[in-house]
C-alpha cells in the first residue's frame, strides 16, 4: 500500500478516431462509445463532482503563503495554517477540504487562488517599484541640491574675489605675499 499511495499514476487512453484509419477523419459516434466504454466521460463526472485538484501542505505553503503571510509565520502546524490562509481569501469552505498530507480542491477553485496570488504580487511589485522609484528621484534630488550648493559656494567666493580684487588694502596685500614668501624662503636657507 506505501508503494501505491507514493506513486501518481497517470494513464493513457488510445482513441481511434476512425475505422478506415485516414487521417483527418473523425467518427464522433466511434469516439463517444469508446469514451463511454473506457470510463473516461464517468471519470471526469466524478472529477467534477468531487475534489480532482490536490496539493501538498509544503507546496501549497510555499505558493500561497503570500495570501496571508502572517497567519503562515504565527502558525506552526502547516495543516492549521494552510486552514488560515484558505479562510482569508473568502473561499466557500465547500470548495476544499483538509486532508492529512493534502488540501484538495474542487474544479476551479486553484485558478481563482491562483488570481488572488497574482493580485497581491502585482500590488507587491507595484509597492517595490514605486519605492524604487522614488529612491531614485530623491538620489537624484540630493545630488542636485549637493551641486546646487556646490555652484552658491563658487558664486559667492567669486563675488568676493571680485570685489576684494579692486579693493586697495587687497592690491597692497597681494604685492606684499609674494615679497614674505622670498624672505622665508632666504631664512630657510641659512
Amino acid at each position: 500500500m506505501t508503494t501505491l499511495k507514493s506513486t501518481q499514476p497517470h494513464f493513457v487512453r488510445c482513441i481511434i478516431p476512425n475505422e478506415l484509419k485516414q487521417p483527418g477523419v473523425i467518427d464522433s459516434h466511434l469516439v463517444m462509445h469508446q469514451l463511454t466504454c473506457n470510463g473516461v466521460l464517468e471519470g471526469i463526472r466524478i472529477c467534477r463532482k468531487g475534489f480532482p485538484n490536490r496539493m501538498n501542505y509544503p507546496d501549497f505553503k510555499l505558493r500561497y503563503k503570500i495570501l496571508n503571510p502572517a497567519a503562515v509565520d504565527r502558525e506552526s502546524d502547516i495543516l492549521k495554517a494552510a486552514g488560515l490562509v484558505l479562510e482569508s481569501t473568502g473561499l466557500d469552505p465547500d470548495m476544499y477540504r483538509l486532508g492529512h498530507t493534502k488540501v484538495f480542491f474542487r474544479a476551479g477553485v486553484l485558478g481563482q487562488l491562483e488570481e488572488l496570488r497574482d493580485d497581491r504580487l502585482s500590488k507587491i511589485i507595484g509597492w517595490m517599484q514605486a519605492f524604487m522609484r522614488g529612491y531614485l528621484v530623491r538620489k537624484e534630488y540630493k545630488k542636485l541640491q549637493e551641486q546646487r550648493l556646490a555652484l552658491q559656494v563658487v558664486q559667492r567666493n567669486l563675488r568676493r574675489y571680485l570685489q576684494l580684487r579692486t579693493w586697495p588694502w587687497w592690491k597692497m596685500w597681494s604685492r606684499v605675499k609674494p615679497l614674505l614668501n622670498v624672505a622665508n624662503v632666504e631664512e630657510e636657507m641659512r
